[in-house]
């Protein structure tokens, strides 16, 4: 039975978990259901919303799009009671499976909106693969100019969207026989941009992953770490 917590005060508890492997391709929507299963079954003392149906306050950073694995996600659970986050990390990691566990917990006042830049590693195995094609990945997307097609809204066309500003650094390396991307890239709610677009423009840039057989050229993803503003480690 839900207790009800109408106007009562409550602490923000920030969880920092990944999800990997197979879980790259479950929605944001599927995560959001399943991680309200999980908070309600580790019997954290939640705080509730009001209303007809009463539900946990969560609230997640930078949704992750499907086929993004992640080591840095972010969520704020609101508690009635300030039981210690080790406790709380125990209870949630026991309810989880090892492709998504909690990594860290912590009261909080700051805001998720404080994330400014997320960084990820990008891998691509594609036909043709050498230092040179590295090389000239990394200076287009330092160059002054990165453009991809973008449909601003449903049933629009596409546009010509110039994504430059939005990546604040990036370096490519040929290693193990595939292009390795470094890159940090905005988490600005007003310009967050996906990392899916810097291999779209490359892919249009460069003509890399032409190839239709997905065993032969493919590409990941992996969200490594968050910052502020000032560039500072988001906690």
């Amino acid at each position: 039975m839900v207790q009800l917590t109408p106007n009562k005060p409550y602490v923000t508890l920030r969880v920092k978990f990944k999800k990997v492997g197979s879980l790259q391709y479950i929605s944001h929507l599927d995560l959001v259901r399943t991680m309200h299963k999980i908070i309600v079954r580790a019997r954290l003392p939640l705080w509730y919303t009001e209303g007809f149906n009463p539900k946990p306050k969560m609230v997640f950073a930078a949704p992750l799009s499907i086929g993004t694995e992640s080591l840095c996600e972010f969520m704020d659970i609101r508690l009635i009671d300030d039981i210690p986050p080790d406790e709380a990390m125990a209870r949630l990691n026991a309810n989880m499976t090892e492709e998504m566990q909690v990594l860290d917990a912590y009261y909080t006042e700051g805001k998720l909106t404080d994330l400014k830049w997320l960084f990820y590693e990008i891998g691509i195995m594609t036909d043709g693969a050498t230092e040179e094609l590295a090389a000239a990945a990394e200076k287009y997307l330092l160059g002054e100019s990165v453009t991809v097609e973008k449909k601003t809204k449903p049933g629009e066309p596409t546009k010509t969207v110039d994504i430059r500003s939005q990546i604040k650094s990036a370096s490519c390396r040929l290693f193990d026989g595939l292009i390795r991307i470094s890159t940090t890239l905005s988490a600005d709610a007003s310009a967050f941009l996906n990392p899916e677009y810097v291999v779209s423009a490359l892919k249009r840039e460069l003509g890399i992953l032409s190839n239709p057989d997905l065993t032969k050229e493919y590409y990941t993803i992996m969200r490594l770490n968050a910052y502020r503003a000032d560039m500072t480690e988001f906690k």
